[in-house]
Parts: C-alpha cells; structure tokens; sequence
C-alpha cells in the first residue's frame, strides 16, 4: 500500500529530479535557473494563486477549525527549532529564528498541491488553498518580528517603525497581492466567462510543473553543509511533527472529520520551501544549513508523505 502510494506522488518528485539533473549535467545554467526562479516567483505562482482564490468557493472552504489546526501547528514548530537553536545547538538569537522560521515554512505550494490533487483529486485543494492563503504572510510576519526585535536593540518606538515597514514589505510582495487581488476578486462577486475561465485553467497548468523542474535546478545550485545535526533536528519537525500536531488538534481537540483535515496535515507535512532560503539570504545567515536542510528534505518527502497519506487513508 505504502508503496502503491509512493508511486502515486513520483511524478511531482520526477519533475524535481529532472530540474536537479539537468543542472548537474549544465544543460540548465545557474542564469536560466535564477531567471524562472524569477518568473515562477513574481508571476507564474502569483497568478495561479490569484486565479484559484478568485473562483474558490470560501464559503464552503472555509474552516476556521482548520486553520487553527494548521497555524498552530507552525507556531509551535517555529518556537521548538528556535529554542532548540538557541539553546541546544548554541546558536546566535538571529540564527535560531531563521531556523525557526525554516521549520515552519512548509512547501504548501509547490509539494502541498500537486501531492494533495494526485491523492485526493482537485476537488479537495479548496481546503489547501484556504490555508496559503494566510501561510506566506504570517510566516513572514513571525519571522521578520522576532529578527526585528533583535535589530533594534529592544527599543519600543524603532521597534514599531522596523515592524510597520516590514509589514509594508509583506503586502507589497508578489504572492500576497496575488492572494490578495484573488480575495477581493471573490468577494466582490467577479466571474469569469465559461471559456475565460477554461482558457485559465489551460493557462495555469504549466504553472506548477515549471516551478518544480525549477525547483530541482535551485536545490542543485544551493551550498550545502557537512554538519546534519541542526538540519535532521529541522526535517523531523517539518515532516513528523508539525503533521502529527495538525492532526492530534484536528482529531482530539476539534473534532474535524479525516477527510477535511487530510489535506490540512499533507500540507503540514511538507519539506521546508524556497522562502526558507530566501529568508536566511536576506540576513546573511545560516544559508548552508538551511540549504542542506531544503535538499535533504524534498528528498525524503517523497517517503515520509507516503507515510501520512497511508495513515490518513
């Protein structure tokens, strides 16, 4: 069964592997790489998820229970790499949270989805979008809070100021305006025509295959560590632990039926994504770590989302 499974989910790790090859053999530059790495992130990602928020249903999507579930379950995640970091691992405070912030970025997007249609079908992603919606802006919101908080030496009014414009910085970012326009889009009532919406849905099919040979072509430029203690601690959180608390809330706590948290804990189980990278570049800290963790994670994705699915199943 687990294997029945695992092959179902290969193509999404098929099309990774392809990206990965293609780089170590040179037929895909660092330059091309860097380029649809750009046009994924401003662009092709942005407009898929603008057009998917724009048509989704909320009103039968949303689950306030589930997201619950699912934020909780990166907070508690975010905090327990962290302190782990800090105390254990004796990294620098800035060091732990990007760290932290690496635990809790799961790879909604690009693993999440394609993961969840080929083992529930499309009709279930609603739920997977409900939960991106909020997924980037709040990680980020975390993450650049608590880094804030070590730059500005504890001082209330610089404190304020540095959050206020990191905040500017999330709405202004290309995936939450994509979110954003596809809420407002929704809510305002807007359809598309029958054939605008199908020429859509033709148009964003391209969309998540190229990202994921981008992928691969991104995790093979990476530097990677020779120290694993801090990026097996990261990977057992991300795949093990942050799924198990989405579904111990869900199942124990809220009472939500398998087949509407399934897709929230596949979600949950994800390696940690791109963003995680991008965050620690920012800041110039912790990018073989962090890079090491990505590789090794989308890896072993492959097996440990065959576990869930089964459990889930």
């Amino acid at each position: 069964m687990l294997f029945q499974i695992a092959l179902v989910i290969l193509p999404v790790f098929i099309l990774v592997a392809f990206g990965f090859t293609s780089s170590y053999l040179q037929l895909l530059k660092r330059h091309s790489v860097d380029a649809l790495t750009k046009f994924c992130q401003d662009f092709g990602i942005p407009f898929l998820l603008f057009f998917n928020l724009a048509i989704l249903d909320l009103d039968r999507a949303f689950d306030l229970r589930i997201l619950i579930c699912f934020y909780s379950s990166m907070i508690i995640s975010f905090l327990l790499i962290s302190c782990a970091s800090y105390f254990i691992f004796e990294q620098t405070y800035k060091s732990s949270i990007i760290l932290g912030f690496c635990a809790m970025f799961s790879n909604g997007v690009l693993l999440g989805l394609p993961i969840s249609e080929l083992a529930y079908g499309a009709e279930s992603l609603s739920i997977n979008y409900t939960i991106i919606i909020g997924h980037a802006p709040l990680c980020y919101l975390v993450g650049i809070a608590f880094i804030e908080i070590a730059n500005t030496n504890y001082k209330k009014n610089t404190f304020i100021v540095s959050l206020k414009s990191s905040f500017k910085s999330i709405i202004l970012n290309n995936l939450t305006i994509g979110i954003l326009l596809g809420i407002i889009f929704n809510l305002l009532k807007f359809e598309f025509s029958t054939h605008t919406e199908d020429l859509l849905k033709r148009g964003t099919a391209w969309i998540i295959p190229i990202s994921l040979f981008t992928m691969g072509g991104v995790l093979y430029y990476y530097r990677v560590t020779n120290s694993f203690k801090i990026p097996f601690t990261i990977i057992f959180t991300s795949l093990f632990i942050q799924p198990a608390v989405v579904y111990l809330i869900g199942v124990y706590y809220l009472d939500i039926e398998i087949k509407l948290l399934r897709n929230a804990v596949v979600m949950a189980a994800m390696a940690p994504g791109l963003n995680a990278y991008f965050f620690a570049n920012i800041y110039g800290q912790c990018r073989e770590i962090v890079a090491t963790t990505i590789l090794v994670s989308t890896g072993l994705t492959i097996f440990t989302s065959s576990f869930w699915i089964l459990l889930l199943s």
